[in-house]
């Protein structure tokens, strides 16, 4: 258990903690953003 307990809620904690015992969720949770970032990267880049 992190520090990040003392400021949060008990269900942020939780939160927290899923993607501590699921490291592949973290992983594929990070992938999405790039992902999504890359997106709105080319969409913005061709309306231009």
């Amino acid at each position: 258990m992190g520090p990040y307990y003392r400021a949060t809620t008990q269900s942020t904690g939780a939160f927290f903690d899923i993607f501590y015992e699921h490291p592949l969720l973290m992983l594929a949770f990070v992938l999405g953003v790039i992902g999504v970032g890359a997106f709105m990267w080319q969409k913005n880049k061709a309306s231009k």
